[in-house]
């Protein structure tokens, strides 16, 4: 395989091949990747570029502990048990000797060095055609998009909201080149600073993207998501609004009919779907064919699912007045005397249904953005600009009365919109984020859910809560002690 491919599997490779005891900064590629002679034919580059997807559908990203992170610290999902799957994560009980949570830093820098080290070597590459030179841009492209995307999440994952202090909370570390360890060793950026990265890195993307479908791929859609989503946290509603409304109006993809949503889950690429992870049977997955992810943990008609994770009463009760709502449909309830689960009586959520001509109910494509976000995304930042109430009432409505047939028009506000993104986007990891990003809070009374056991005594979590943002390891810091650790661990 020629010098690329080689490079990148090398910086694959890395974080698995190292000790424990080694730092996120020690698994970059050195300087000497970068060469004159590292050149490749154009079908090596596509299957480079394909393997800076791939960490980012397993369980330690957004196939379980992104989804936990949005979901399960919020108000959407909890531990069927305490003590059970993905207590830590709902209890917020973080500690920075922990390792098993806070992968997130070394997982995301690894695929950062990855696209850096990608840009550099296709930078090298003579084209000898248009379409060899579109091909070019197009892969490049989705490099800078995945690295935009990396940067967002660590803002969001280690940075307090940005609007809560205008991002002057510490961020990320900004590497935007092939260096060896000894050169990376710096201190961390603040979230402002990394939220320009990310704004820098999709910019540079939305002008190489190809605006053609491209399943399991950035395309230039996806990348104006992202672009809308970073603006959005940012308080940047402009933005956000111009890139949300232009996927809305002059992307090719759809909000699926009320008829087809709930098979939608099933569907790999459906039209709603802009960007999400592929996750095949000839994969990289479990040896039994399953994908050993939250879907798994949320299933419950099968003897070998995880029958773990549940819906919170709240996100049910989400429905009481609206039951023609297609999305309660996917709450289940098993009777203890009839039902498919003898022992105990539990209500399930019954929307990742398995991909269809998948082998298993375990084998789910994460979804990254859905139209369906444009559509909320849009409508909130027109909502905040003002003067685009017409527009704001156009886009809530469509996606009220695509989820209820039944549904009367109304005046859109930012609470209904709210309301919306929580009942929309359980298990897909938003809602922690929409919570916290405006200053909001999240409760837990176990006197109103006997279920909600984080919540004795009641608890009230805000932005100010020093858990709302996640430790640097005790590990990375005895490496590179030029990390300094977030407040209150």
């Amino acid at each position: 395989m020629k010098k690329f491919i080689t490079n990148i599997a090398i910086a694959a490779g890395l974080l698995l091949g190292v000790s424990s005891c080694e730092g996120f900064l020690d698994k970059v590629p050195t300087d000497s990747v970068v060469a004159e002679s590292a050149m490749v034919t154009m079908d090596d580059a596509k299957v480079a570029a394909n393997g800076l997807y791939i960490d980012l559908m397993y369980y330690n990203m957004y196939g379980t502990y992104m989804v936990y992170m949005g979901d399960m610290r919020a108000d959407n999902l909890y531990p069927l048990d305490m003590g059970g799957t993905g207590s830590t994560v709902y209890q917020l009980d973080f500690s920075p000797t922990q390792t098993n949570y806070f992968s997130f830093w070394q997982n995301y820098y690894n695929i950062i060095m990855k696209a850096n080290t990608f840009i550099a070597n296709i930078n090298t590459l003579e084209t000898i055609s248009t379409a060899e030179e579109d091909l070019k841009n197009d892969l490049t492209g989705q490099a800078y998009a995945i690295r935009s995307l990396c940067y967002f999440d660590l803002a969001r994952l280690y940075g307090y909201p940005y609007l809560k202090d205008n991002g002057a909370s510490l961020g990320a570390i900004i590497l935007t080149s092939v260096i060896s360890p000894s050169e990376a060793r710096l201190p961390r950026n603040t979230v402002a600073e990394t939220y320009a990265q990310a704004e820098s890195d999709v910019q540079t993307a939305l002008g190489l993207l190809s605006k053609s479908k491209n399943d399991g791929h950035f395309n230039y859609w996806a990348a104006k998501m992202l672009q809308g989503k970073i603006a959005l946290y940012k308080g940047d509603y402009k933005t956000a609004y111009e890139a949300c409304s232009e996927v809305v109006e002059e992307s090719p993809y759809r909000l699926v009919p009320n008829e087809e949503y709930l098979n939608y889950w099933s569907k790999v690429c459906d039209d709603e779907s802009v960007m999400e992870f592929l996750v095949t049977a000839d994969g990289d997955i479990d040896s039994d064919g399953g994908f050993y992810t939250i879907y798994h943990n949320l299933w419950f008609e099968a003897s070998n699912a995880g029958k773990s994770v549940i819906p919170t009463k709240k996100w049910r009760e989400l429905f009481k007045d609206t039951p023609n709502d297609v999305r309660a449909q996917m709450i289940k309830y098993n009777d203890p005397e009839t039902g498919i689960i003898k022992d105990r009586g539990f209500y399930w959520l019954k929307k990742f249904i398995g991909n269809e001509g998948g082998t298993t109910f375990r084998q789910n494509n994460p979804r990254l953005f859905r139209i369906t976000d444009a559509y909320l995304m849009a409508a909130e930042a027109a909502l905040e600009l003002g003067g685009h109430q017409d527009i704001a009432d156009d886009y809530l409505n469509a996606v009220r009365k695509r989820a209820d047939l039944t549904a009367e028009d109304v005046t859109a506000t930012l609470d209904l919109i709210a309301t919306e993104r929580h009942k929309e986007f359980i298990g897909e990891g938003h809602r922690f984020f929409d919570v916290m990003r405006k200053g909001g809070s999240i409760v837990r009374d176990q006197s109103i859910d006997e279920n909600d056991f984080a919540g004795s005594p009641r608890e009230v979590i805000t932005w100010d809560d020093h858990r709302v943002v996640l430790p640097i390891s005790d590990t990375e810091r005895s490496i590179h002690p030029e990390l300094q650790q977030n407040p209150g661990y």
